[in-house]
């Protein structure tokens, strides 16, 4: 294994179905528990949506999704955001802050640490059902009262910000975008960012995923196409594969040259490897994977870091559900702490 560029997670943060923090997700996971669940409706009303065939226009043939509790609520006011502001934010922005503010409470890492660094974040994203939300505000009827918030609605809708956000609380200077490459847009938003540490244009890099459901039209057009599962469960790389399931949270790394990790006796969980390329025209339809391209992927990496495959603790990898896979691959490697 070359340690020469590796790079080491030095915080991670996250809230997902069931979990509100990281503590409480390892728990989930030591139990194997299972928070892909029936819709509630103060969602949407599953009744007026559902129906079991498929092909019924305007209908959903799944009733399931891993969905948070108390999904609405935060402390707008520990980021510097006033109440008015704080009700024109998209919920995937209010996610990533908070789970950066945990990622960055788990690394030790300080606030004052951060103001001016070229540290870049990159988070990946897919969903804007919020924009959907408010813009029905400006539809024949709106609310008047709604419209002295208006100023706020292009910052709080656009998911550039997403990733803006951040760097304007914390006084960050390094690159900073949100990557949209559907099912693998956190893991290809992780390759970006320690690319960009190997290349010297950041020093640290806040990395991960967001998502938000508030709508059923997502899932309308998903189950036309055929890419939901009717069980409501996902089933990668299984032949009991019929689709996927949908879900929402919010996960984030700090990473950082596993060098300077050690010099500042930063806590390392893990060093991370990654690779990334695309299908082209080596799979038909368009939504079909590439057996060949995934292999090429998973060798280039190990080749390029001189991995000894034996020492692999994880892989995470975009899992294909039957009939859908975005052509982006993207593999991520993480090695055991105890080899470094």
């Amino acid at each position: 294994m070359d340690l020469k560029d590796a790079i080491a997670i030095v915080g991670i943060g996250g809230m997902f179905p069931g979990a509100k923090n990281i503590n409480e997700f390892w728990r989930l996971l030591k139990h194997g528990e299972n928070h892909v669940k029936e819709i509630p409706k103060y969602r949407w009303n599953n009744d007026a949506f559902y129906s079991p065939d498929p092909n019924t226009g305007g209908k959903l043939y799944t009733t399931h999704a891993g969905l948070m509790d108390r999904h609405d609520e935060w402390d707008n006011r520990l980021f510097g955001i006033s109440d008015a502001e704080s009700e024109r934010i998209d919920l995937q922005q209010r996610y990533t802050l908070e789970c950066v503010h945990m990622a960055l409470e788990d690394g030790g890492i300080t606030r004052k640490e951060l103001s001016g660094s070229k540290t870049g974040v990159y988070m990946g994203c897919m969903n804007d059902d919020y924009k959907m939300a408010l813009y029905d505000d400006f539809k024949v009827g709106m609310n008047p009262d709604k419209e002295k918030d208006a100023n706020y609605s292009v910052t709080g809708t656009s998911t550039s910000i997403i990733s803006a956000r951040v760097s304007y609380v914390y006084n960050l200077l390094g690159p900073s975008m949100t990557i949209d490459t559907a099912c693998s847009s956190s893991l290809v938003a992780i390759h970006l960012g320690c690319q960009s540490i190997r290349l010297d244009e950041n020093d640290m890099a806040i990395c991960g995923g967001v998502s938000s459901i508030m709508y059923p039209e997502t899932f309308l057009v998903l189950c036309r196409a055929r890419m939901m599962s009717a069980k409501g469960q996902c089933h990668a790389f299984s032949d009991m594969a019929d689709g996927y399931a949908r879900g929402e949270g919010c996960g984030v790394v700090i990473l950082q040259r596993l060098e300077t990790a050690l010099q500042m006796k930063r806590k390392i969980w893990a060093v991370i490897y990654t690779g990334c390329n695309q299908d082209g025209a080596t799979a038909h339809p368009i939504t079909a994977p590439s057996t060949q391209q995934q292999l090429e992927l998973l060798k280039t990496v190990y080749e390029r870091h001189n991995i000894d495959k034996s020492q692999i603790q994880y892989i995470e990898a975009h899992g294909v559900h039957t009939f859908c896979t975005n052509q982006f691959n993207e593999i991520q490697l993480i090695l055991r702490k105890t080899n470094f």
